[in-house]
């Protein structure tokens, strides 16, 4: 069956009454738009091949097609096809994604990772579902109850990926596997469950960094982990390690460094939170000022995007780029959602010391 404008039309006036696989439809033909780099005066395939691709019914992509032809993004010439007019008019998102993120107060890295990864989903035409974690939770591997409506969409099906900050528990995993829905972790490498994401080589930085430490003629190393869990699966990399989460927690490790007494103390730090890292800093010169007598020499890592200065010149320097592994891990879940046979990946991203 072939529709005119006019059929579309009156199709389209009355758009608020259309079953919501309309609305579906009309994402997939954005989708297919974008997959195919169809550009201005393109022409789609036909009615007939669009139901046997899609799998749905001639009133169904005719609505889809109108909702479309509103939005300026395609338009219908008589007797001749459905053609591109603007593919990106009316900013309209072909694929859902679902993005998991911890909570991010005090913390620049993460509300710069989760904008970064809002911002290339977007250039991706894709519409951006973000799940914050409950303030308060404190287990290292969340389940999904832990983000307050995600649930609800996963299993209603209102999202096409999740791509997660956070490492799901296990049953959790298993309940977005079942349902068919990709999910793509990106994050460090004490999770050595992921078989599908961008994993940040933490470990492999905190022994690069106690060996220039060393080299530099440190001889007491320790690291910083925000949780005690966190602590324990770095374990692997020798070094002993204090505990902190955020600014306040780097100002308390610093108390605790100065309570030591000074042939205890540490000469070497090492930690992958530049946050706490701050802290540290911070109270280490407020605590001794005007006199700093104990100031030990610390690596760690800045951030390319933030430009993070320490007020310190004891610093041995690692260099990462937010939007560079945000790009990976968006990239990588979009080709498992346009490809269905590509096989689950594990890309690593690896910190640049930088020479001072």
């Amino acid at each position: 069956m072939v529709y005119n404008s006019q059929d579309i039309g009156l199709m389209t006036r009355y758009k608020q009454f259309l079953p919501r696989k309309v609305e579906f439809a009309r994402d997939a033909l954005v989708t297919l738009i974008h997959d195919r780099n169809l550009q201005s005066g393109d022409r789609l395939p036909t009615y007939t091949s669009l139901r046997n691709e899609l799998g749905l019914g001639s009133q169904t992509i005719a609505g889809a097609v109108g909702l479309l032809c509103d939005a300026g993004v395609l338009e219908v010439r008589d007797k001749v096809g459905i053609f591109v007019k603007n593919p990106a008019g009316g900013l309209l998102a072909g694929r859902t994604i679902a993005v998991a993120v911890r909570e991010l107060e005090g913390s620049a890295y993460s509300a710069t990772l989760a904008s970064f990864i809002q911002r290339f989903l977007n250039e991706q035409n894709c519409r951006c579902l973000t799940f914050y974690r409950r303030a308060g939770a404190k287990s290292e591997r969340p389940a999904i109850e832990e983000f307050s409506g995600l649930r609800q969409t996963l299993t209603e099906h209102r999202c096409d990926g999740v791509l997660t900050l956070c490492p799901f528990a296990d049953e959790s995993l298993q309940e977005i596997t079942r349902l068919g829905i990709p999910c793509c972790f990106i994050g460090d490498d004490d999770q050595h469950f992921i078989h599908f994401g961008v994993v940040i080589e933490v470990k492999r930085f905190l022994s690069e960094a106690a060996l220039l430490l060393k080299e530099s003629g440190c001889t007491r190393v320790v690291q910083l982990a925000i949780t005690r869990q966190q602590l324990a699966m770095r374990s692997g990399c020798g070094l002993p390690g204090f505990v902190g989460m955020s600014y306040a927690g780097g100002a308390a490790i610093a108390r605790e460094l100065l309570e030591l007494p000074a042939s205890q103390r540490p000469d070497g730090v090492v930690s992958d939170d530049d946050t706490v890292v701050s802290g540290l800093l911070s109270e280490l010169i407020r605590r001794q000022y005007p006199k700093i007598s104990y100031m030990p020499r610390i690596a760690t890592i800045i951030h390319k995007e933030l430009g993070e200065h320490y007020p310190s010149d004891r610093m041995i320097l690692f260099e990462q780029s937010i939007s560079e592994y945000a790009h990976m891990a968006v990239s990588l879940l979009l080709e498992q959602l346009k490809c269905d046979n590509v096989e689950q990946k594990r890309i690593v991203y690896r910190f640049q010391p930088v020479k001072n």
